[in-house]
């Protein structure tokens, strides 16, 4: 079963839009963020919340993945448990979107692994026909993170135009 359909109606659905340019969406203006995390519930996406501003160390942003997407007590609690961990998850519905809000507040290093991270658990779920997208909220609309997945960080649709 194909995770969409190639049809003009599925091409202007906001996952197709995300998801043609990477597995990743930046947003800075939390007005935006709201109106998208809206269309994603209704549409029947499974929604997890974060709040990296909470993740002050590493092991903080570990126990709450962990929790919220329900690791096995066996987690170890680094980057390839969380790799390995992310493979397991269930996407249920329509599929799973990740909001990760504060995500400027994570250390520069910790935050680009954990980016390619999740791009990676992204194309390992689109090849079993399952849709997991992560919305990253940002406080500082200037930041820039590497490309990962040798794909940018794209802006979401609403501010594309807004950012210098």
């Amino acid at each position: 079963m194909p995770v969409f359909q190639n049809t003009p109606e599925e091409w202007q659905r906001l996952d197709w839009s995300i998801l043609q340019n990477g597995y990743t969406c930046l947003y800075s203006r939390p007005e935006f963020l709201i109106i998208d995390i809206s269309w994603f519930r209704k549409e029947r996406y499974r929604v997890m919340e974060f709040d990296c501003s909470r993740w002050a160390e590493e092991q903080k942003m570990h126990d709450e993945l962990k929790q919220k997407l329900r690791f096995p007590d066996t987690y170890a609690s680094n980057f390839g448990a969380l790799k390995e961990s992310l493979k397991e998850i269930t996407v249920t519905g329509k599929g799973m979107v990740l909001v990760l809000h504060h995500f400027d507040t994570v250390e520069k290093e910790t935050a680009q692994i954990l980016l390619d991270i999740l791009s990676k658990a992204s194309q390992w779920h689109l090849l079993l026909g399952e849709r997991l997208l992560t919305l990253l909220q940002v406080d500082d609309p200037q930041i820039t993170y590497e490309p990962v997945g040798a794909r940018p960080i794209a802006w979401n649709p609403h501010e594309w135009l807004d950012i210098p």
